[in-house]
């Protein structure tokens, strides 16, 4: 038929104009070639403008390339659509985004089952860049992204789920997106995991999580800190400090984190040997935990090292020695140390 010769003269004219660069014209005729029913040459007309959006083999010009993209779009090729909407997102050539533009797009491509698309668009009502966050969306689409395969959005399904408030709190469901985006190569993927871990293990134990599982809070604990987080075994300590059971685990808990040289588990172990918390009272070691802390300008340990001195328990007593310590905690804000000081000392910070 002679539309089918046209339309294989139109798109060879535009492949010899795209070899030759001449991109105007490649465009040209690539878009008569679709008219006549050629799908590819609306393609072609896409890949032009992702050429021209990074400047490959061409001049940069995201003005053209947003050109090329509404081309390629109105023969109904979703990827021009989720490319218009990342651009909409960012904005042309630095401009401010436009975010409505972004929407109208990327709601197009994820229609047509795009993971991206839909991923963006999470993150569009994540972020209320639409004017408000819309956190119920957010999640919509995050979800869709996820079961589509999108490792960003089974990180934040997961964070989501975790955190339970505009979906139902679900641990086993946030572990379960969170492990599959990692385990998929997302690269935030262990920074993601090692937080849920880090907070989850807590939650397992005071009964946040919606069941007490201190196996479970353990485990958890280990690969945090086997991920980088020095820090967890404080909060698995506090954990248990808050529940008010378990007291010999909060003092485990806090030795670990001493070790890892987390600073305010050294006045924990101070509190906990001064009190007998979990452990045996040992107010001269206690004493040396809060030096210790103190030392490395924990606020808590300046202050308990300072009642130590004051009295003289634990350590031999030094009233001016206790007084500069109490100073520099009331500096920092302690309470107790400011007390003290106007009380004992009839001393006012000024």
């Amino acid at each position: 038929m002679a539309s089918d010769r046209m339309m294989e003269y139109y798109y060879s004219m535009g492949q010899d104009c795209l070899h030759t660069g001449s991109i105007d014209d490649a465009v040209t005729y690539f878009r008569k070639a679709a008219n006549l029913g050629a799908r590819e040459a609306a393609e072609e007309i896409c890949q032009i403008g992702e050429k021209l959006e990074k400047g490959e083999g061409v001049s940069k010009d995201e003005v053209k390339a947003e050109n090329c993209w509404k081309i390629a779009s109105s023969y109904d090729i979703s990827r021009a659509n989720l490319l218009l909407g990342r651009m909409y997102m960012k904005g042309i050539n630095g401009g401010k985004p436009n975010p409505r533009k972004a929407r109208r797009s990327l709601e197009r491509a994820s229609d047509d089952g795009s993971a991206e698309a839909a991923s963006l668009l999470g993150k569009l009502y994540d972020e209320g860049m639409l004017g408000r966050v819309s956190p119920e969306k957010a999640f919509q689409y995050y979800l869709l992204a996820a079961e589509r395969g999108d490792t960003a959005a089974m990180l934040m399904t997961g964070l989501f789920y975790a955190q339970g408030t505009s979906v139902r709190k679900d641990l086993a469901a946030a572990e379960m997106w969170i492990r599959k985006g990692r385990e998929m190569g997302d690269p935030d993927g262990d920074a993601t995991l090692r937080v849920f871990l880090a907070v989850s293990c807590a939650e397992y134990v005071t009964g946040q999580a919606g069941v007490v599982d201190e196996e479970k809070a353990k485990a958890m604990a280990k690969e945090a800190e086997e991920l980088g987080d020095k820090d967890v075994y404080y909060r698995l300590g506090d954990a248990y400090t808050r529940t008010g059971k378990h007291q010999e685990e909060a003092y485990a808990c806090y030795e670990k984190a001493a070790k890892n040289g987390i600073i305010a588990a050294y006045s924990a172990m101070g509190l906990c040997l001064e009190a007998g918390i979990g452990v045996k009272s040992d107010i001269a070691k206690a004493v040396s935990w809060y030096k210790k802390a103190a030392e490395e300008g924990d606020a808590f340990g300046m202050a308990h090292y300072g009642y130590a001195l004051s009295a003289g328990e634990g350590c031999e007593k030094d009233e001016k020695e206790a007084m500069a310590w109490l100073i520099k905690a009331a500096m920092k804000g302690d309470e107790g140390a400011i007390r003290v000081l106007r009380e004992d000392y009839q001393y006012e910070l000024q």
